[in-house]
């Protein structure tokens, strides 16, 4: 799902001013909020003319689906969920603090058992619109950026149109949560990220590769593979959910387990694992294969290990003497294991902030951590040019560092005018209201 910003004077955001387009507007405080009444469970859908079954999975309800979801029964498990969706994009502020990945913020999306419930905006007076959260029990699903099939491309006919009859296979328990700051993570792993739209509007939606763009520059990942071929070289069949093409230094945004870098192509995909007795859920497993030879790289549950304890180490940036916000110059990491393998390396990810006399990169909203498991590590940073990367690197500092379990580390590479670099410690980000 789009994040929504708009940045002030002094405040840009690099992944829209460096990289992409930008998306945002100013927020319109008209956007209201209902109250949700009480869940009401049946294990199937409250309509008729949803399929019974699809990929191999009963369909259930949403309130039946949310039933499982509370209860914890949907972590790393896959459900085929019908019901009626409809979202609305509002315009929101710059936020000023960290949004995790599966945070709710500046979203309206809904997903329940009626279409009088699902509905978000109502015509109001000659031309006006209110819009409000959805009423009943709301699943408030999540597509990401290996979601297969495009939820924008299934409503016509303007903000009031009619929710969409849909199905979707999704879960609960997403890795993604270890990007969340520790006090929003439980909100984040009870998030029900959508791998697939499997059924709309009275067809059958087959799985397909989303497109998908490099987090380091926005520029489109082109595989050399398509998504049957992946399949069939892991030999995953019918029990495909869903596969995505993605610049190998960008997994770890999908999946924080694999900490990968490069600018090579890796295929991360989803499948269904057996089921265990006869429910209504089918645990998933999630996989690797590289783009070049077909060959699988790893796989492992997608509900993580129950030891699995990572750091999440944040990355900052000030450079005095540089104004902001010109995008003329940028700050780089690189983060080496004990080892020397190298787990990281590329632009500190976040919004630039500052005024004539200084830029920081990073330690705000879009500042994804790195998920890395306890150990030794040697960090660089330096700056170069846009566009420059790690060819044209100038002012590079070194530090090693040792993190725990669980630790909540943010380093800031401190850039003086005219002086040697350093990393110094900083603040972890503020979780916020």
């Amino acid at each position: 799902m789009t994040r929504i910003g708009i940045l002030a004077l002094l405040i840009v955001s690099l992944l829209g001013a460096c990289s992409s387009p930008s998306v945002g507007a100013t927020m319109s405080p008209s956007v209201g909020v209902s109250a949700s009444p009480s869940v009401v469970v049946s294990s199937l859908p409250s309509a008729t003319g949803f399929p019974a079954e699809v990929a191999g999975l009963p369909v259930v309800s949403v309130a039946r689906a949310d039933e499982l979801l509370r209860s914890g029964r949907l972590d790393g498990q896959a459900v085929a969920v019908a019901g009626y969706f409809d979202q609305f994009t509002p315009s929101c502020p710059y936020p000023g603090r960290y949004i995790g990945p599966l945070e709710s913020w500046c979203r309206l999306v809904a997903f329940t058992d009626s279409r009088v419930t699902a509905q978000l905006c109502q015509p109001e007076g000659s031309n006006g619109m209110r819009c409000s959260q959805p009423s009943g029990t709301n699943l408030s699903p999540w597509f990401m950026a290996e979601t297969s099939g495009n939820p924008w491309s299934l409503q016509t006919g303007g903000a009031t149109a009619e929710p969409v009859a849909v199905v979707l296979i999704g879960h609960a328990g997403d890795p993604r949560q270890w990007q969340c700051t520790a006090a929003t993570q439980a909100e984040c792993a009870g998030a029900f990220v959508v791998d697939r739209i499997a059924w709309a509007n009275g067809h059958d939606i087959p799985p397909s590769a989303p497109q998908v763009g490099s987090v380091q520059g926005g520029k489109a990942v082109t595989p050399r593979m398509t998504l049957p071929q992946v399949a069939a070289a892991i030999g995953v069949g019918d029990d495909l959910l869903t596969g995505a093409a993605l610049r190998r230094g960008d997994v770890a945004t999908v999946d924080p387990r694999w900490n990968l870098a490069g600018d090579g192509v890796v295929w991360l995909v989803r499948s269904l694992a057996p089921a265990v007795g006869s429910g209504q859920t089918r645990p998933e497993t999630v996989w690797l294969v590289d783009d070049a030879t077909g060959k699988g790289i790893d796989s492992q549950p997608l509900q993580p290990a129950a030891d699995y304890r990572p750091a999440r180490l944040w990355q900052m940036a000030t450079v005095y003497g540089l104004g902001c916000c010109t995008c003329d110059v940028l700050a780089f990491y690189r983060v080496r294991a004990a080892d020397g393998t190298t787990v990281y390396e590329g632009r500190v990810r976040g919004d630039a902030s500052g005024g004539q006399d200084g830029t920081t990169y990073g330690g705000g909203y879009m500042s994804t951590p790195l998920d890395l498991p306890a150990g030794e590590y040697s960090i660089s940073a330096w700056l170069a040019p846009y566009g420059g990367g790690a060819g044209a690197p100038r002012d590079e500092c070194s530090a090693s560092v040792t993190l725990g379990p669980l630790d909540d580390v943010r380093l800031n590479a401190d850039f003086p005018a005219g002086k040697a670099c350093a990393l110094v410690p900083a603040p972890s980000p503020s979780p916020g209201p």
